[in-house]
């Protein structure tokens, strides 16, 4: 599994396999301890561990690291993950305020909302298919559904407009 790994604004490239650990294509010499229902993690490299708090951050990929006195903000991201990223990013439509748009082409596979709900940032909207994978839209702000524009069944292209907020709401 290849993973990109976003820490301290540099981005290292992970991938983990049957032959072991590459950091950024180096075999690395080396595992990890900790894994279960405990936030603390031991990196072993050899001789030498360094032990670390890892606690979930907020949205897919984040944690949280606290290793001695130092804090980290972390995101991890799979493959899977940032081949929808970078298919999104290619000219995705800006935000607009208080509308959700589609990033990419694709199919409406369900609406999570109706007219009058209120939501909160972070909230699913929609659920788009799209390259054989679904994929959950979400509230960028808190507010009131004005309008739902799609139901289930609807193809969209990149940029239409899937729920129109209203942020006062």
């Amino acid at each position: 599994m290849k993973y990109a790994v976003e820490i301290a604004g540099r981005t290292v490239h992970v991938e983990v396999d049957e032959f072991g650990v590459r950091v950024n294509g180096r075999q690395v010499e080396g595992h990890l301890d900790g894994a279960g229902t405990s936030p603390v993690r031991r990196i072993v490299r050899g001789e030498r561990s360094r032990e670390f708090v890892a606690t979930p951050g907020e949205g897919k990929g984040r944690w949280r690291l606290a290793m001695e006195a130092e804090h980290f903000d972390v995101e991890a991201l799979d493959e899977r993950t940032l081949a929808i990223r970078a298919m999104a990013g290619q000219g995705a439509p800006p935000p607009v305020a208080g509308a959700l748009l589609a990033p990419m082409p694709g199919l409406v596979v369900r609406v999570l909302v109706a007219e009058g709900d209120r939501v909160a940032a972070g909230a699913a909207l929609v659920v788009v298919e799209a390259m054989k994978m679904e994929n959950e839209l979400k509230a960028l702000a808190p507010g009131m559904v004005r309008r739902v524009r799609v139901e289930p069944g609807t193809g969209v292209e990149k940029g239409a407009v899937l729920v129109e907020l209203d942020p006062s709401g």
